[in-house]
């Protein structure tokens, strides 16, 4: 297993709540809080992918997959504006969101250009944030999925995923702690059981609830064993 993927999780997580924040002040027409979380939303938002490279450093499967879409970032001119809107923001103090217009057809906030951001969006600020937002979350979702044997502990501790690095379950157990041969029981057909026992002690994905808002997806889980039936395995046969 990786260091954590759980801290992507909460970077996400954390992104979110200021997003949300974001919203909720908009309606309110708080000008200021919606500076203060336009900026914290930002760098909790760019912090994701430092989080996402700072759990699989050194996985050459990560590095092979992510390199075209850091690139594919680093192109897209709405991530580097947010990228260099944090830089103005956290290390010259300068906020961007500097302008808004209220109306029956709503409250909406602007970016102002400024001497060291001088290219800003056309789109109001909430707008650009969902956006920028959803396209960081759609990377983590992709990064689940392609990596879902290293990242999310739900597919690590799978019979396929053990059989494939050549271990056996009782090194499952043992890699979460529990003595070797903690789950056998000696009843026949127990394996699919014992590595579901072992999934339900293991950590996943805490984000889904966020694919699900924004993205309107779901990652796939591994299936869970039918109800244990001795006598069905055995043919029934008593």
């Amino acid at each position: 297993m990786t260091r954590s993927f759980g801290l992507v999780d909460y970077k996400v997580q954390e992104a979110e709540f200021f997003l949300l924040e974001t919203h909720r002040y908009g309606k309110k027409i708080d000008y200021t809080a919606v500076q203060f979380c336009v900026s914290a939303f930002v760098s909790a938002a760019r912090s994701i992918t430092f989080a996402m490279q700072a759990s699989l450093k050194g996985q050459p499967e990560f590095e092979a997959w992510y390199a075209p879409r850091q690139e594919s970032l680093r192109k897209d001119p709405l991530s580097r504006f947010f990228h260099e809107f944090r830089t103005v923001t956290q290390h010259i103090g300068e906020n961007l969101v500097s302008g808004g217009s209220h109306s029956k057809n709503g409250t909406f906030y602007y970016f102002a250009p400024c001497q060291d951001l001088p290219n800003v969006p056309e789109l109001d600020v909430i707008t650009a944030c969902d956006t920028y937002f959803k396209g960081v979350l759609e990377l983590v979702y992709e990064c689940y999925e392609h990596l879902k044997y290293v990242v999310d502990g739900q597919w690590y501790f799978t019979e396929e995923n053990f059989n494939r690095m050549g271990k056996s379950i009782e090194d499952a157990e043992e890699e979460l702690g529990f003595p070797r041969g903690w789950t056998d029981i000696g009843k026949p057909g127990i394996e699919p059981h014992r590595w579901h026992l072992l999934r339900r002690n293991a950590d996943g994905c805490n984000i889904q609830s966020q694919f699900d808002t924004w993205l309107g997806k779901t990652l796939l889980r591994p299936a869970e064993p039918p109800p244990y039936s001795p006598e069905s395995i055995q043919g029934g046969r008593s």
